[in-house]
């Protein structure tokens, strides 16, 4: 809020609250007291006039927020894998194997496996 807005909110609330006052108080008078109720209504109208107007000044200085708006972004991408070559011996050939018949000892014959 601004200077002059202060000031101009500050009296006006200042002088609705002294015409509230001012016109609610009773007379130094002597005469009958049966008769202020036109001043407690013209108090009353003062003070919803005053609140009124300074409703307006306090609720009309606040300035628009301009706030920027927060997006939302794609993650970033996986990191890029980099496959080395790698040099390995060959594995050796896998042996050469067959099946024969063989006799035992005993003459029993059996299948045993011939590898080279």
């Amino acid at each position: 809020m601004t200077f002059m807005k202060k000031t101009v909110s500050a009296s006006l609330v200042a002088l609705s609250v002294a015409g509230a006052l001012a016109a609610t108080a009773p007379a130094a008078e002597a005469r009958d007291r049966h008769h202020h109720g036109d001043d407690v209504l013209i108090g009353a109208a003062a003070g919803l006039a005053g609140g009124l107007i300074g409703g307006a000044i306090v609720s009309g200085s606040q300035r628009p927020v301009y706030v920027e708006p927060q997006y939302e972004y794609a993650p970033p991408p996986p990191p890029r894998v980099v496959y080395r070559p790698a040099y390995y011996e060959p594995a050796p050939p896998p042996p050469r194997c067959h099946l024969e018949w063989v006799e035992n000892e005993y003459g029993e014959a059996y299948r045993a496996r011939v590898c080279y």
